[in-house]
């Protein structure tokens, strides 16, 4: 669906991506990084134009895509359809946990007490969104807004050390 809408809108003006995130896989002892969808099943679409005209543009891009017209819905705020914009907050959020292929990577920290501290990665500085830990499987559930919505989401997060 992606790649069909970077093929029906003007590459000048839009950018679809679904946003990635590294995640630990273990293969016969050995640690691997892996990407995966951070909101599986979501296309996002970045552009400079008109908030006004992004939902009819893309209305008419998904109307172009052969029996795929229950496939897909455009999120929204409210019940203002056209109102399809990401917040300047959540936007310069997620901005700060992407790196230039729109994904998060994965994080380094330590535990001080009962305080996790992230020395490294997309996390550093978010300690205080970190709801929960699971040291054994590396990961971090974070809450994240999107569209103004909570979602809980989970992040590479590995603790070297334990004070």
């Amino acid at each position: 669906m992606r790649d069909t809408l970077k093929a029906s809108l003007n590459a000048n003006e839009y950018l679809p991506f679904v946003p990635v995130k590294e995640t630990p896989f273990r293969s016969k002892g050995v640690i691997h990084k892996v990407r995966k969808p951070l909101f599986p099943g979501y296309i996002f679409v970045q552009t400079g134009i008109e908030s006004g005209l992004i939902s009819e543009k893309l209305e008419v891009a998904l109307r172009n895509i052969e029996g795929n017209k229950h496939l897909y819905s455009i999120l929204h705020y409210g019940d203002d359809k056209k109102d399809v914009v990401v917040r300047e907050e959540e936007r310069s959020n997620w901005e700060r946990l992407f790196d230039g292929g729109f994904c998060i990577k994965g994080s380094i920290g330590i535990i001080e007490g009962d305080v996790i501290r992230v020395t490294s990665g997309a996390l550093m500085g978010l300690e205080g969104r970190i709801k929960r830990i699971n040291r054994h499987k590396r990961e971090a559930v974070m809450e994240m807004h999107i569209m103004g919505q909570s979602r809980e989401v989970t992040l590479m997060l590995e603790i070297v050390e334990r004070r």
